[in-house]
């Protein structure tokens, strides 16, 4: 009995070496392909906030004195999302020629994205930082709430990029529905707009039941307003976000071999 657990660990150990070793090779290549190396990393949020902050406060004039802060906050943790789900969802397909070789778990290619996201974001993070500061919010208590909601952020990411990526080799053109269904995704969780305005209060409840919505409303209230981030809809995520990989873990496992077949055929 001591023996079969000191294996299985061995191979937990081995498998999360294995991602990390695979993060710093996939890390490195798109540092050595790219003239701007990591500076790529900060300049494409800054671009993405150039382009919505002309057409939201200097085309339409929907912003305000702290507009650029507010859309940071709401923009940085949706392009770490968006980024992660659409890139996990080929993860597979990108990985035949080491599926066709080993019999490696089926988890390790969207853990590989989502790793590889999540350190890439944390320059983006620090960026929003930076900002949040230079308009003037101060550095308070509650900002000890940033570590639990990029926690439960990053078991969201992990649980949506478990099912997309399972779900493609069966149907590589849900793919197309995937980037459609994510601009969508966008509108409806709050990147633009402060939804404790333009909702009734009956009405916010069902809003917060999207995700994103619910930690994007989070980042706000910690980074802006000086407040407890709404624990309850943190709860709900963090409890959808671990059952839904504790269920995608067992579904890749089962049909492991099928997608197996998939990919390489």
């Amino acid at each position: 009995m001591q023996n079969h657990t000191n294996k299985q660990y061995l191979s937990y150990r081995h498998f999360w070496q294995l991602v990390l070793t695979k993060i710093r090779f996939n890390l490195r290549s798109e540092v050595a392909e790219s003239y701007l190396s990591y500076v790529w990393w900060v300049l494409e949020p800054l671009l993405h906030m150039g382009v919505f902050y002309l057409v939201f406060d200097v085309i339409m004039n929907r912003g305000g004195p702290n507009f650029v802060a507010f859309l940071l906050c709401g923009l940085v943790p949706w392009l770490w999302c968006a980024k992660s789900v659409n890139n996990s969802a080929r993860s597979m397909l990108q990985g035949k020629g080491l599926i066709s070789q080993t019999n490696i778990p089926k988890l390790f290619f969207p853990l590989v994205v989502v790793g590889q996201d999540t350190f890439k974001q944390s320059f983006a993070f620090a960026l929003l930082i930076l900002i949040v500061l230079a308009y003037g919010y101060p550095i308070t208590a509650y900002w000890l709430w940033l570590i639990p909601i990029i926690a439960v952020q990053i078991l969201f990411i992990i649980s949506i990029s478990f099912f997309v990526s399972f779900a493609i080799p069966f149907a590589a053109d849900l793919q197309y529905l995937l980037k459609s269904g994510v601009h969508l995704w966008m509108l409806l969780s709050g990147i633009f707009y402060d939804y404790r305005r333009i909702l009734l209060p009956e009405h916010q409840e069902l809003f917060l039941l999207n995700p994103m919505a619910s930690l994007i409303a989070s980042y706000r209230q910690v980074l802006m307003y000086g407040e407890n981030p709404r624990i309850v809809s943190l709860t709900y995520v963090a409890l959808f976000s671990v059952l839904l990989i504790g269920l995608m873990s067992a579904v890749m496992k089962r049909y492991s071999n099928h997608l197996t077949r998939l990919v390489i055929d």
